[in-house]
């Protein structure tokens, strides 16, 4: 359910910040500030193929340990499945987990802390017999610049090969599947060797952690490709391509739709291709990329040679993609991905999926965080969306703000912002749209800043939890951290989207009937004055949102009496049928 509120009686907090840092020298935001919700254990699906050599890790003397972490730390051998330092990767739900699993933990090191560590199989794995092979094995992992790597020898020991899992490049604070199934083609080193031997290596700087189950080197299918991600959007002046997931009909462009494949299997793949079929009331779409040539073991990423734009009517668009050769592949179960969908409507304009995953915060510090957008056509902005997390404290006082780019050097210009609005209880899991102090006009092929914020409490509680709906491109979602005065990126997905929708404007209500609110802080009595008379409800909640007192609104004054009612903060709405007000009261009897 999408809450709408138009503000009175609130005071603009803050003033016209503007950020001296260009946007492609922003760093990332430390690892603490976003958070994801429970993953879902994935079904898992085993991969095809002979079983050359296994290991369950039940028995911790298979492998032999060595590290140069400081201070010192070994990967170890757990059955503890809640051992996982990340609330929504655990507990760990591999196939064997209850007879142990691999395990190195980066987060508990501390800030200070550095890990390079090895776990290194004991004996040799006679490969010989088969020419190509790959080693698979079920992981769960969360990043944060930290580096993951598989290495292979084949005379013993002596020289190492590495086969990278993560580099440390990938977008920050992102969480595997639970779990994870990993393959790695290793013919070029293992394949028809007699004396393979096999590395688990893991460095990071206060990292997160990495788990490891169930390996086992298999010979590999001749042809297999895996579609690993959809990558699909919109180019314009920002200079990235960008998603929007809810589309408003005035700023309809042409769409990208394309597609990360990875060869898994033996062969050279020379006829790799993706294609995106778009399904709506409003139009149909059947795009198609490639071929190209995908050697063994790599990927890349393809995208359709044409575009989609969508008709300028509201419309729900379904998104099918997959990629595609004409070599027989024994599991084509990898080649697709979920459908999804594109939303094209009257007023909103969001990068997020709609679903919640997660959320970002300061800790009750203060805080801004929101995307930015590409504007195709001029149009009148009236206000800010932002889905408050659940985790969120009900009394927090937020707002929103819109900022402009500067394409010369990156920097976010302060255009306008709302009131300051105070969430309730029912808010919490939901959209609140907040108006702009003023409607504003947005520049076609200009880009700008959407957020949502809080000056914070000081650390005292949550304060604002921004939901977050998974990862978003680099340098592309921006967070203000009040504690140092610094604008980083974030790669979680924030969902915070423009709303054009021109009834939001904060001149019905609140200026058209002059409502006034007093005294606050109040003492037994509360005072609604109107400068003439309209049919209108009050409610008064306390800080949990339970109701204390309601009525109708009874001529230009309506009294509130609250005696008997416990100090503190409670929020007073005014609604007439058509818009809610909403303000924070602080009772002092």
């Amino acid at each position: 359910m999408k809450r709408i509120y138009l503000l009175f009686l609130c005071s603009i907090i803050g003033g016209n910040l503007t950020a001296q840092l260009p946007s492609q020298s922003i760093q990332t935001k430390n690892k603490y500030a976003s958070f994801e919700a429970p993953i879902k254990p994935v079904q898992l699906t085993q991969q095809k193929g002979v079983v050359i050599w296994q290991n369950d890790f039940s028995v911790g003397s298979d492998w032999v340990y060595d590290n140069t972490s400081s201070p010192y730390l070994d990967w170890t051998i757990t059955t503890n499945a809640d051992t996982i330092p990340v609330t929504t990767l655990s507990p760990a739900v591999f196939t064997s987990v209850n007879n142990g699993f691999a395990f190195i933990n980066s987060d508990a090191q501390g800030q200070s802390g550095t890990q390079n560590a090895n776990m290194t199989y004991t004996g040799s794995i006679d490969c010989s017999a088969y020419s190509n092979v790959s080693i698979v094995f079920e992981q769960s992992y969360r990043t944060y610049l930290d580096t993951r790597i598989i290495r292979v020898s084949n005379d013993g020991g002596t020289i190492w090969t590495d086969f990278i899992v993560t580099d440390g490049t990938e977008p920050t604070a992102q969480n595997s599947p639970n779990p994870d199934i990993y393959s790695i083609n290793i013919s070029s080193v293992a394949g028809g060797q007699a004396n393979v031997k096999v590395q688990i290596n893991y460095q990071g700087n206060w990292g997160w952690y990495w788990a490891i189950d169930d390996m086992k080197i298999i010979e590999t299918d001749q042809y297999d490709l895996k579609l690993q991600t959809t990558s699909f959007g919109t180019d314009g002046a920002f200079g990235a391509r960008l998603p929007y997931f809810q589309i408003p009909t005035a700023q309809i462009a042409p769409i990208n739709f394309g597609g990360v494949i990875k060869n898994i299997g033996v062969q050279d793949i020379n006829d790799a291709g993706f294609t995106a079929v778009v399904t709506g009331a409003s139009g149909f779409y059947s795009g198609v990329g490639g071929p190209i040539v995908i050697p063994a073991a790599t990927q890349d990423t393809i995208y359709c040679s044409t575009t989609f734009t969508p008709a300028a009517t509201s419309s729900i668009y379904s998104v099918q993609v997959a990629a595609t050769t004409v070599n027989s592949e024994p599991d084509v179960a990898n080649n697709v991905l979920p459908n999804f969908q594109i939303n094209v409507n009257p007023f909103i304009y969001a990068r997020d999926n709609g679903q919640i995953l997660g959320g970002i915060s300061n800790s009750g510090e203060g805080y801004e965080v929101g995307h930015i957008f590409d504007i195709f056509s001029s149009a009148t902005l009236y206000g800010i969306d932002a889905v408050i997390n659940a985790s969120s404290e009900p009394g927090a006082e937020i707002f929103v703000k819109l900022y402009s780019t500067d394409p010369a050097t990156g920097d976010f210009i302060f255009v306008e912002e709302s009131s300051s609005y105070v969430i309730t209880q029912a808010d919490l899991g939901q959209s609140v749209s907040l108006p702009l102090a003023t409607p504003i006009t947005l520049n076609a092929n200009d880009s700008y800043l959407a957020v949502v914020g809080s000056y914070g409490d000081g650390g005292a509680t949550n304060d604002l939890v921004a939901a977050s709906s998974g990862a978003s491109e680099p340098q592309t979602s921006f967070y203000f951290d009040y504690t140092d005065n610094t604008w980083y990126y974030t790669t979680s997905n924030v969902m915070v989207r423009m709303n054009f929708d021109p009834s939001l404007s904060v001149n019905t209500l609140a200026k058209e009937n002059g409502l006034l609110v007093y005294p606050n802080p109040a003492q037994e009595v509360i005072t609604i004055q109107l400068k003439e008379e309209i049919d209108a409800t009050f409610t008064l909640m306390d800080s949990k949102g339970v109701e204390v007192r309601s009525n109708d609104l009874t001529g230009l004054f309506t009294t509130i009496n609250t005696t008997g009612l416990s100090n503190g903060i409670y929020f007073l709405s005014i609604n007439d049928g058509n818009s809610t007000s909403t303000t924070k009261i602080i009772l002092n009897n």
